[in-house]
């Protein structure tokens, strides 16, 4: 159920985030308004006003520990995305070194391993992984092959070099499948509604609607979720891992076995 309701969030385009939450947050508002009318009685709402205050410092923990979550995860799909390419080209230096037809034949092998990995391969796309992880079989056979026709030294270099090409490429598709978990999200969006409608029961106790400032508040809080989905989602949006790196290094290879 609540998989479900999160999921939900993932429906929903981007640019069209703070509209909703904005509808959303304005309704609730409303529902404290009137729920303050039938059941709040008279008074000037100080009680109610430490609820509220106490309710926003909570959201902005919320707000700030949700961001920090999915900047963290962007920070890491961006430096994996270099770190793959150094590894890739690094191994390709060093296959360079192996006699051939073995030395050439790892460094295409390892190009053509470099051209799939232009782009951040979603969970979904199960055709591109799979791919991949045929070519990182292939990659590893001929290194099992090239590093015996070596001395010790440089069949150690070699094997570390693509062992390490290996183990980024796993890590990095598991960092793109890594999402801040949906139940933090709903939880967030739940606990924003819910300060939303404590403020229209505080301002409804104080005799004050403040329809305006209260939307633009609700408008600011629909954005800064829209920014922490957009760092959250790694394929929509506008803000996008940079690839240029291995779009750089790919355009740097070349074929080392003529056809």
């Amino acid at each position: 159920m609540i998989n479900s309701l999160a999921a939900l969030l993932d429906q929903v385009p981007l640019p069209a985030i703070p509209a909703v939450l904005l509808a959303i947050f304005m309704l609730a508002a409303e529902l404290g308004f009137v729920c303050h009318r039938r059941y709040g009685g008279k008074g000037g709402g100080e009680d109610e006003t430490q609820v509220l205050s106490t309710s926003l410092l909570v959201l902005a923990l919320l707000l700030g520990f949700t961001f920090s979550m999915a900047l963290d995860r962007y920070d890491e799909r961006r430096q994996l995305v270099v770190q793959e390419a150094n590894d890739i080209g690094t191994a390709w230096l060093r296959a360079g070194l192996a006699p051939a037809p073995n030395g050439p034949a790892l460094q295409d092998s390892l190009r053509i391993y470099a051209s799939l990995r232009m782009t951040s391969p979603l969970p979904d796309e199960t055709e591109k992984l799979a791919r991949a992880a045929a070519q990182r079989n292939e990659v590893w056979r001929l290194t099992a092959a090239t590093q015996a026709l070596l001395d010790g030294p440089r069949a150690v270099s070699l094997t570390s070099a693509v062992n390490a090409v290996l183990d980024t490429g796993t890590q990095r598709e598991k960092a793109v499948a890594a999402r801040v978990p949906g139940e933090v999200m709903l939880l967030l969006v739940l606990f924003a509604a819910v300060t939303c409608f404590l403020l229209g029961y505080v301002l409804d106790a104080h005799g004050q609607r403040h329809r305006l400032a209260s939307g633009i508040l609700f408008l600011l809080m629909g954005l800064t979720i829209m920014l922490i989905l957009d760092l959250d989602r790694p394929v929509d949006g506008a803000i996008l891992v940079d690839q240029s790196a291995m779009v750089a290094l790919v355009d740097s290879l070349v074929p080392a076995v003529t056809p």
